[in-house]
């Protein structure tokens, strides 16, 4: 499995999404290349075997508003591409 990231160092939210993917790949002892890149971005950018977590927002992010992906979403994208191995 090939995981992309990228994420902005500054944001810690963005931080702990970086962090948790990587640990959640292995606490679960999943074989991945994770490719990372540190970049100024609003919110972290998944890319799991070339498939992108997209955010469907019809309006721009307002300040505060939630992070996405959540940590659920990356979740529930890992486990999938896991599974489908």
């Amino acid at each position: 499995m090939e995981v992309g990231l990228v994420y902005s160092s500054r944001d810690p939210r963005q931080l702990k999404a970086r962090d948790f993917v990587i640990n959640y790949i292995k606490e679960r002892g999943i074989l991945a290349r994770i490719v990372e890149s540190d970049e100024p971005v609003e919110s972290p950018q998944v890319i799991v075997n070339g498939q992108r977590l997209i955010d469907l927002r019809k309006k721009p992010r307002g300040r505060g508003a939630a992070m996405f992906p959540d940590l659920e979403a990356i979740a529930r994208i890992l486990e999938q591409h896991a599974w489908c191995l």
